[in-house]
């Protein structure tokens, strides 16, 4: 368990470094736990782990720079709460932009949370399907992400689908994962990039 400590941050901070940091590998994680406490802090979750890293925080900003905390993971929160950032920004960029939201409250930005669409590659290899000996059908899908008529990134997705027992025609969804990235290659649509065996760890 670690220490109680009074944090540094706002509430509106502390709420979005919450949800930041839960974007991040679990390894990344415990690693910037470490850097951040200089290893004299022990956990024993990823949740204890978050409240020591935003506890230990000298500030927002101090925390956004780390390196642990990638650009693509700053790029993908502003995502999900609705922040539109050219999807080449740079780290620094995507830092004040995080900062200005958390200075500000989510009512700045309540104009831009529109609906994001999710616009699929169906073609190979933009979608691949897999079926596993023990009736497990993982389906994987690339594609872009846009608001309006701008482009955020691309993402891929893989959903792990089961036979539903009463209907041999309909199927559920057992498990899935998403990722979604900045960078946006212009000279070919996006592609699933997982191979059967990853996509079964990721679904574990």
């Amino acid at each position: 368990m670690y220490l109680y400590k009074m944090s540094a941050l706002s509430q509106l901070e502390l709420n979005g470094c919450r949800k930041l940091l839960k974007l991040l590998p679990a390894d990344d994680l415990l690693t910037l736990k470490d850097t951040v406490t200089n290893r004299m802090i022990a956990v024993e979750s990823s949740r204890e782990a978050i409240e020591a890293i935003i506890t230990y925080s000298q500030n927002s900003e101090e925390l956004l720079k780390r390196k642990k905390v990638h650009r693509d993971i700053i790029f993908k929160y502003l995502t999900i709460e609705g922040v539109v950032v050219p999807p080449n920004s740079e780290k620094q960029q995507l830092v004040k932009r995080t900062l200005e939201l958390w200075s500000s409250g989510n009512a700045v930005y309540q104009p831009l949370t529109k609906k994001l669409v999710f616009c699929p590659n169906l073609a190979h290899p933009g979608m691949q399907c897999f079926s596993t000996p023990h009736g497990l059908v993982l389906v994987a899908v690339a594609g872009t992400i846009h608001r309006d008529t701008t482009c955020l990134g691309i993402f891929e997705q893989v959903f792990g689908l089961i036979r539903a027992p009463m209907d041999g025609n309909s199927w559920k969804i057992k498990s899935l994962h998403l990722k979604i990235k900045g960078q946006i290659s212009r000279e070919k649509l996006p592609e699933v990039t997982y191979d059967v065996n990853e996509m079964l760890q990721l679904l574990m």
